[in-house]
């Protein structure tokens, strides 16, 4: 009678390991799902009565380089090259507000990444009078190790901006593999974000 009963508490058990198992699965490809077919969106920020926009001119606001080759810093500022460079602009309305201070951001993509940071450079302009003109040097990826003034919580801060008025900024970000690196070649990838606060 014992053995009866354990073999049907057994049996119960790994039924139910089962169905349980089973759900876990079915939750884990419908969150895979979703994440592959999740559409990019302009990035809004609002804060006491302004709102600010990240709009790119690419698909996404993931800027990824899969064929990273060895570059010096004179050619690295000054490459052309479709998809060598990212470009996106920040559109300003402040409605109530007197100003509006934002911070442009990146974060590393991991799994879209094999290069260590400190083999590249990440150089930011910034459009004034039709031209580009340099608002962030040729720079190492550098975690920020707290959360900003602005609000930026991870990643590497690029450029902190203050505006008094609505506006359309446009940036151009370039990313590079250093020429003093010992690699010859890698893929990089960063996600660009924006941060902002008005008074």
């Amino acid at each position: 009678m014992k053995d009866n009963n354990q073999k049907k508490l057994s049996k119960k058990f790994w039924i139910i390991t089962f169905i349980f198992s089973l759900i876990v699965i079915c939750f884990f490809i419908v969150g895979v799902v979703v994440f592959v077919n999740k559409k990019p969106e302009v990035i809004n920020k609002t804060s006491y009565g302004g709102t600010i926009k990240l709009n790119y001119t690419s698909n996404s606001n993931v800027f990824s380089i899969e064929n990273l080759k060895l570059i010096s810093d004179d050619e690295g500022m000054k490459m052309l090259d479709a998809g060598m460079y990212y470009d996106f602009s920040v559109v300003s309305n402040l409605n109530k507000s007197k100003n509006v201070t934002y911070e442009i951001s990146i974060e590393k993509v991991l799994g879209k990444s094999n290069v260590d940071d400190k083999d590249i450079k990440i150089y930011l302009e910034k459009e004034d009078s039709g031209s580009y003109k340099s608002v962030l040097k040729p720079t190492n990826y550098q975690i920020i190790k707290k959360t900003s003034n602005v609000g930026t919580k991870k990643g590497m801060v690029l450029y902190k901006n203050t505006i008094n008025k609505s506006s359309t900024d446009n940036y151009r970000l370039r990313i590079w593999l250093s020429d003093k690196s010992s690699l010859t070649e890698g893929k990089y990838a960063v996600e660009v974000n924006i941060n902002a606060k008005a008074k």
